[in-house]
């Protein structure tokens, strides 16, 4: 029985230490003391904030869900399909009021469509997908 306790102890603890909590910047800006360490924050990149210094390779933009925003900053190259008013999710954490992030995903349809004016060839569409 002890030894289940000392195992359910250790697996809880890594359990709790390897989340990473989901919130709007609204809920962040609600109750920041309650979200320590690394957290995915989700939101838009609102429009006219989002710049790219290709030299330093440093992405900047703000997220928001509308009602708060926060200032986003990212060291790498944004994913292609990154543009402002799109669905983003960021992986990292707060700093001085500033979000740092370290992985930036990207919220995109799963709608195929061509590119305007090509035709879609649907059995080579279909082996491609195998």
């Amino acid at each position: 029985m002890a030894l289940l306790g000392v195992a359910g102890t250790f697996l809880y603890q890594a359990l709790a230490n390897s989340l990473v909590y989901f919130i709007l910047p609204s809920e962040y800006a609600s109750a920041p003391e309650s979200y320590s360490g690394r957290i995915r924050l989700g939101g838009l990149v609102e429009k006219g904030t989002l710049t790219f210094d290709s030299d330093a390779l440093q992405l900047a933009f703000d997220i928001t869900d509308s009602v708060q925003s926060f200032p986003v900053r990212y060291g790498g190259a944004p994913p292609e399909l990154l543009r402002e008013n799109t669905g983003v999710v960021v992986v990292g954490s707060f700093e001085d009021g500033t979000f740092m992030g370290d992985e930036v995903l990207v919220k995109h349809t799963e709608v195929y469509e061509p590119a305007e004016g090509e035709e879609i060839d649907l059995d080579e569409l279909k082996e491609a997908l195998r």
